[in-house]
């Protein structure tokens, strides 16, 4: 049952300036909503516009009708548009407060921008607007309260922090596993496919906005994975890189490729991945240990993006190994450093081998300009380019610098 409010006349010029701006409109909501909150540090609004600026301008045709008609909207006619945007940042694990702040700060923008657009509204439509907004803020309030008290809700919350704490120390290989996985009523199979995700580095420090994304990467992966097995699935992503445990044979052949081009489609960004398949349970820190090396190589070598295995950069992963010749190898190519235009032919010569037109026309050079800076090479490092052996050492020590400075 909804209660009597003002009447806004139908043809009021009121109506005519939110429905011919609602686009507008749900930008500068969403903004003045956002600056509404004390952020830690600067929040830009773009990151909410692409997923909450629709739901919020499907509510702008709703919230006119009941302009127009005189009453209040039912509990279930702003559930219909609050509940997903809502239930969103709840997930995203933003606070109740700032959630409420944000809602008044926008509600308060809406009505400044009204008394912009309608200079000579008159005061009778000016009061039901009013009153219309106070109660649209109010029964909003209510919705966000109910959701985040919702039993429900918080235990699926509770229980993705279960499986997240378990996964972790299937990770680490830790003992506890077993009272984990009862705790959590998870039953632990005997083997596992594992599947290491690298997006990018973590930020450090994180700012409010890294903080938000990571938390939105989160929530998606949560919702592709369930797309694609049990509510159960065992993952550490954190909106940057982990682990993905799925029991065997959970997903066929083929099914963690998808699984890896769902998830880079719903973030919109490139994922660098690899895989083990059917890992027994004492086996899943090595494993996890090798595709998160794996998947971290084909990143910063700059790679294809997607799923990779051992035997694609079996060269790269053994050349990279802690150790003497590692050392040596980063020492060498260390001079360099310091000279850009030597690395990159070094790159090309190494890419093109004996095609030294090939590698001057990819570098824009004259090929006695690249052969000239190949003998710099040697003349710094004191391994010849142009000799075999001394090819495959380059190219082993141009693989250590690419992953040393990945992240510079």
């Amino acid at each position: 049952m909804t209660s009597a409010l003002p009447r806004i006349p139908e043809d009021s010029p009121l109506r005519e300036a939110i429905e011919s701006r609602i686009p507008e409109l749900s930008d500068a909501l969403l903004d003045a909503a956002v600056k509404a909150v004390r952020w830690p540090t600067t929040l830009p609004s773009e990151p909410f516009q692409v997923e909450i600026g629709p739901l919020l301008a499907a509510a702008f045709p709703v919230v006119v009708t009941g302009m127009i008609e005189g009453r209040q909207l039912s509990t279930a006619e702003v559930s219909a548009f609050a509940v997903p945007i809502i239930e969103r940042h709840a997930e995203d694990g933003i606070p109740l407060p700032v959630l409420l702040t944000a809602l008044h700060g926008g509600v308060r923008r809406f009505w400044e921008l009204v008394v912009e657009l309608v200079p000579d509204i008159d005061a009778a439509t000016l009061a039901a607007l009013g009153a219309h907004l106070s109660d649209l803020a109010g029964t909003c309030s209510i919705v966000i309260t109910e959701i985040y008290q919702d039993s429900d809700f918080v235990l699926r919350a509770n229980k993705r922090e279960q499986l997240r704490t378990l996964c972790k120390a299937l990770v680490a290989g830790d003992p506890t596993a077993a009272i984990l996985a009862e705790d959590a009523s998870v039953e632990l199979s005997d083997r596992y496919d594992i599947l290491a995700i690298d997006i990018d580095t973590a930020p450090t420090p994180q700012t409010a906005h890294d903080v938000l994304v990571a938390q939105r990467r989160m929530r998606h992966a949560q919702h592709v994975l369930y797309e694609f097995g049990s509510a159960d699935i065992l993952n550490t992503f954190d909106g940057y890189a982990g682990t993905v445990l799925l029991p065997t044979p959970l997903v066929g052949p083929g099914a963690l490729e998808a699984l890896v081009d769902a998830l880079a489609t719903r973030f919109g960004v490139e994922i660098y991945a690899a895989e083990c398949r059917t890992t027994e349970l004492l086996g899943i820190p090595a494993a996890v240990a090798e595709t998160t090396e794996i998947a971290r190589l084909a990143r910063q070598l700059g790679g294809h993006p997607g799923l990779h295995h051992l035997e694609d950069l079996l060269f790269e992963y053994q050349a990279t190994r802690p150790g003497p010749a590692r050392d040596f190898l980063a020492q060498r190519i260390a001079p360099l450093q310091q000279h850009p235009s030597l690395l990159d032919a070094l790159e090309m010569h190494l890419r093109h081998g004996a095609d030294r037109k090939a590698a001057a026309a990819e570098l824009f050079i004259h090929p006695n300009t690249l052969t000239y800076r190949l003998r710099r090479v040697h003349e710094f490092t004191g391994i010849d380019p142009s000799d075999p052996h001394g090819s495959r050492l380059l190219a082993a020590a141009l693989t250590i610098h690419l992953v040393d400075h990945a992240e510079k």
